[in-house]
């Protein structure tokens, strides 16, 4: 069995981890519910517009006690993101979006789920994710379905401890660290595949493209990071053109582009595998560039003083 197949076991052993850790550890649904003293954290199609947890703030469950409903974990996202009114980070799409991480994340909330296990699950998804996008050509389109269902699961996490009121140093700083592990996951996967599929030069291609949007979308982290330890407000709610849902949706749509190839025949199927995801590789640099240009003017816009 090659390294691979490795990978593979480990991956499904750690998934049975996960669940039985899940399973052992819910929180009755009747302790899980929000106290209007605790703090919350949030995650939306952006947290940060990036996709993670906003930092812990205080939230009200809402008026009658019904922390399950849309309209109380919306009211929570906005809070805890210090968004004031008609303000909405990515539009009516973004506004829209919270609805599918509030009603995947009602049954886990209710079921008392622990949030910080959200997260762990949404990145062993990811990471599954870069390891079938290695398996082959023939695989490219299960990695990015499962690309875009990363994206999805990462979203939940927050909106299971809005509901739930939960929150805590560890899962602020986890939720981010886990974000970044998923984002490299999921480049390295197509970067291995072209690699020892596709003819050497293409691999070369992907193998720069790819550092260059590991890269960047490092730098467009730390910046935003550094931006809101500035208490520079835009931090908070500039939707650049770098982030990690679009960054999920470039890849995902990749994989199901390169997957759909090999439906016409061993000339698309290699045509799609040379140009395919390094081209989107590529784009994901170039976004993430103008992230990092976004959010710099913002910064100095804002005029903040700290250093």
């Amino acid at each position: 069995m090659d390294g691979t197949g490795w990978v593979g076991i480990g991956l499904g052993v750690a998934g049975v981890v996960i669940l039985a850790w899940t399973a052992l550890t819910r929180t009755p649904a009747s302790q899980a519910r929000p106290d209007p003293a605790r703090s919350a954290s949030a995650s939306g199609p952006e947290a940060s517009p990036a996709g993670e947890r906003g930092s812990p703030r205080s939230f009200e469950a809402g008026e009658g006690g019904a922390p399950w409903t849309f309209e109380a974990y919306r009211a929570g996202w906005r809070e805890v993101h210090s968004l004031g009114e008609g303000v909405q980070p990515g539009g009516r799409l973004a506004a829209g979006y919270l609805r599918l991480p509030h009603a995947v994340g009602v049954p886990l909330a209710r079921a008392g789920v622990d949030p910080d296990l959200v997260t762990l699950a949404a990145l062993w998804v990811a990471l599954v994710a870069g390891w079938t996008a290695t398996l082959g050509p023939g695989w490219a389109a299960a990695a990015g379905a499962l690309t875009l269902v990363a994206g999805v699961a990462d979203s939940v996490d927050g909106a299971v401890a809005v509901m739930q009121g939960r929150a805590s140093a560890f899962g602020f700083v986890w939720d981010s660290t886990a974000d970044r592990l998923a984002d490299l996951a999921l480049i390295a996967g197509p970067v291995v595949l072209v690699a020892t599929e596709a003819d050497p030069g293409w691999g070369a291609a992907a193998l720069a493209a790819g550092a260059a949007a590991a890269g960047l979308l490092l730098l467009l982290e730390y910046v935003r990071a550094r931006a809101q330890a500035g208490q520079v407000a835009a931090a908070w709610s500039l939707a650049t053109a770098g982030e990690r849902p679009t960054r999920v949706i470039v890849l995902g749509l990749a994989g199901l582009a390169v997957g759909g190839a090999q439906l016409a025949g061993d000339g698309p199927a290699a045509a799609a595998i040379d140009l395919g995801y390094p081209l989107a590789l590529a784009t994901l640099a170039v976004l993430e560039a103008a992230g990092c240009v976004q959010l710099l003017v913002a910064v100095r816009h804002a005029g903040s003083r700290l250093r």
